[in-house]
């Protein structure tokens, strides 16, 4: 019996504790292992850690441990209450294989938090797997991620980037630092204001802060002013992304001003208004009826279909090396020219926008970066939302999206 004793202890990793398995009955859905306390008994308080051998009382607890042939692993371990001399107070015994908030074995909650770890199963998942309750899991991988997150250490980062993202309806949003060069989002704080880019520059500290070359962002001002503020000598460069998104933007304006507020006929109006998906479509991807559409609009209202040429035209502006930076402003200073020629105020107001920031848009030319990567992170991140159907934690949300758009959980071990 020893020898089938120590062979038993060993494969639910007893060894060397107080307690051995007495006995063992396979059923048809589960494994029931029995557990009791090693004779001569003696039992470890759970306070201060030192040995006692007398007890008050033993009852049995139910635990359950990494499923065993495929078969749900059941531990009914007897459990003592003692009387230790350093409070003179009853409480339980310390068990070391049990998890010190849920009704699992420890190795269980290693085993489970390796598999979240792995960015291959979803909280839901790991619960339907294993039969678990959903919100025992969600603990679990809630208190991986805490952990996980006080060890991380901040990579030195020489290329950023920096965008936002809502978690939620009514303008809640978190802010994203991503390192252009692994790919990986490094940081994530709440709300897109000042104080949450400050926070990321202030872990970051200064001397690693004056390694950074370029940080490519969208033209949100309180971003602007933490960099100029923590990163002077970096490089602002715009994201090609929502510069083209504004300009789509300024061009349906356009569309609106002229469909509903102008002096032209009913009939012009109404086929203006329906141009709101053909005029948004570069004109090289139109299809055949909406360059009919475009020809007509020529033939309606002059103005707005050279606003729509003048669009095109801007998107040569991303072509040009670094090597033709001065070219570059040059075209962007024609283009203005062109745009306020148009005398449309969409198209006004976002030439007004290029005026006010037309170094940090060369910067795009010169350093040929984007905060590209930022937007896939983002894709990403929508994807993550909807398989949790949203996060009411905000707390939870950025880790996850450390989790899995970053390097969180990647080098897990054990606690």
């Amino acid at each position: 019996m020893t020898a089938e004793n120590n062979i038993l202890a060993r494969l639910v990793e007893l060894q060397g504790t107080n307690f051995e398995v007495t006995d063992v009955q396979v059923k048809e859905h589960e494994v029931v292992w029995r557990i009791e306390h090693k004779e001569p008994a003696v039992y470890i308080c759970s306070r201060c850690g030192s040995e006692v051998k007398g007890c008050h009382s033993r009852d049995w607890i139910t635990l359950w441990d990494i499923p065993f042939g495929g078969k749900r692993s059941k531990w009914l371990v007897k459990r003592a209450r003692i009387l230790c001399s350093c409070s003179m107070n009853v409480r339980v015994e310390k068990l070391f294989f049990r998890s010190s908030h849920h009704q699992l074995t420890q190795r269980f909650v290693n085993y489970i938090e390796q598999i979240l770890c792995t960015k291959m199963f979803t909280v839901a998942d790991v619960a339907r797997l294993f039969e678990l309750d959903y919100s025992t899991v969600y603990k679990i991988d809630h208190e991986v991620l805490r952990r996980l997150i006080q060890e991380l250490k901040i990579p030195d980062p020489i290329h950023i980037s920096v965008d936002e993202k809502s978690f939620k309806k009514g303008h809640s949003y978190v802010t994203i630092v991503t390192d252009c060069d692994l790919k990986k989002v490094i940081w994530v704080s709440e709300g897109n204001s000042k104080a949450s880019l400050d926070q990321f520059f202030i872990v970051l500290g200064p001397e690693r802060c004056r390694k950074i070359k370029t940080v490519a962002k969208d033209l949100h001002a309180p971003y602007a002013a933490s960099c100029a503020e923590y990163i002077p000598q970096a490089l602002e460069v715009a994201d090609p992304f929502h510069v083209v998104k504004r300009l789509t933007e300024a061009i349906d304006s356009c569309r609106q001003e002229l469909a509903v507020g102008s002096t032209l006929t009913a009939g012009k109006r109404k086929v203006i208004h329906g141009l709101h998906w053909v005029l948004r479509y570069k004109q090289k991807n139109q299809s055949k009826r909406n360059l009919e559409s475009l020809d007509r609009l020529a033939e309606i209202n002059e103005p707005l279909y050279r606003a729509y040429l003048h669009k095109e035209a801007f998107f040569e502006f991303f072509n040009f090396k670094p090597s033709e930076v001065k070219e570059a402003e040059q075209f962007l200073i024609e283009w203005i020219v062109e745009a306020f020629k148009i005398k449309l105020q969409g198209l006004t107001d976002f030439a007004e926008y290029i005026r006010r920031n037309t170094k940090i848009l060369l910067n795009i030319v010169l350093t040929q970066r984007s905060s590209a990567i930022s937007e896939g992170i983002n894709r990403k991140i929508s994807v993550i939302k909807s398989m949790a159907y949203g996060y009411r934690n905000v707390q939870y949300f950025m880790l996850k999206i450390m989790q899995r758009c970053g390097v969180l959980g990647a080098f897990w071990r054990p606690a």
